[in-house]
């Protein structure tokens, strides 16, 4: 089994697929503190909105006296004033200006219909972080013809709510990205590739021809498969163990490292042992790569039904918001569940026709 294992890590030195994977994963884990920026404007575009982007500029078409204007102003908008549209499109087509504001003709006291035209560029990221920018600026402009033209409403009554402040402070996205997303995505991406890579190392022996050369050597067809399958799941939390490192230069905290390494290889033996058996069962790469494929996304999905599933159980553990007595509980149920398809997976390799 020690020799099947350590040929298999040769080959795996130089399997193109598995050292992409690596780079990929080291990249985003060394660059984490940089990259969770631009993610996180994906994963939610209004955290940036509090960001000073210095180098905006607001091209704005009416007078100093425009209501528009000034609160632009007071928010610290960077604007040039024009009044003319025809010389603020031409800065604006030169780059000289990132965006046109045309203020309404009419005022909150009047009684027409405030038209506020904005002009942004073809960028959708760049309009995306100019629309943040002036979101605050144009909600509040909306806010203050509101409360002047709501009170000449027919029966306009004001209703006073007693809203009670009590301290409770909204999570902050980048920590709600970093602890739910990405966390969780690097330290369970090298189970989902494991899970992959032991059919590869099985089918190939069969659709080579040879299994039965392996065979013929003292190892039997269970100590074969289970030296891939060992050597599929202890590169996993040598993998996680690493991106949690570089997590931690990256000044991310990561609370019961040892713990998550322990689930993240309790997973990667449910993800290995799983595809072993379908890899056994079919003996075919095409096959088994979609059923493991089919197999990943019914667990990833069905994740979501219970709190404490693997992913959510590492978040919790990494921030350190679960009691030593759940998680321990939630860990030995994942080892019975590993232990459980490990019996599986000998029963299935006994029956195999090529275990002589």
């Amino acid at each position: 089994m020690k020799t099947v294992a350590k040929k298999e890590f040769k080959d795996l030195l130089t399997e193109k697929t598995f050292i992409l994977a690596i780079i990929i994963q080291l990249f985003i884990a060394s660059f984490s503190t940089f990259l969770v920026i631009g993610l996180t404007s994906f994963y939610d575009p209004t955290a940036l909105g509090d960001v000073d982007f210095e180098g905006i500029n607001i091209g704005v078409v009416g007078t100093e006296n425009d209501e528009l204007y000034q609160i632009l102003i007071e928010n610290n908008v960077h604007t040039y004033l024009y009044d003319d549209f025809i010389p603020a499109y031409g800065d604006f087509y030169d780059r000289k200006i990132d965006a046109i504001i045309v203020t309404p003709l009419g005022t909150a006291e009047g009684t027409d219909l405030l038209n506020v035209d904005i002009y942004l560029p073809k960028s959708e990221i760049k309009a995306t972080v100019i629309s943040l920018q002036l979101k605050e600026s144009l909600e509040e402009y909306e806010q203050r013809v509101r409360d002047v033209r709501t009170q000449r409403l027919p029966g306009y009554s004001p209703i006073d709510f007693n809203i009670i402040e009590r301290g409770v402070r909204a999570s902050s996205t980048f920590f709600e990205f970093v602890y739910v997303a990405l966390l969780p995505l690097l330290v369970f991406t090298p189970a989902f590739i494991s899970g992959g890579l032991v059919i590869d190392f099985i089918t190939e022996e069969y659709e080579r021809k040879t299994m039965d050369l392996l065979l013929a050597s003292p190892a039997s067809l269970l100590e074969i498969i289970s030296g891939k399958a060992i050597l599929a799941i202890l590169i996993v939390p040598l993998q996680s163990f690493v991106w949690m490192l570089l997590l931690s230069m990256n000044r991310i905290s990561i609370s019961h490292s040892l713990q998550i390494l322990l689930i993240v290889t309790l997973i990667a033996g449910v993800l290995v042992f799983s595809s072993t058996i379908i890899a056994v069962f079919f003996k075919d790469r095409g096959v088994a790569q979609l059923l493991y494929s089919l197999v990943l996304i019914f667990l990833f999905m069905s994740s979501y039904l219970f709190t404490n599933s693997p992913l959510n159980l590492v978040t919790r553990l990494s921030i350190n918001s679960i009691t030593a007595v759940e998680s321990w509980t939630w860990t030995g149920i994942y080892l019975f569940l590993a232990l459980f398809l490990y019996m599986a997976t000998m029963l299935v390799i006994k029956k195999d026709p090529h275990n002589i």
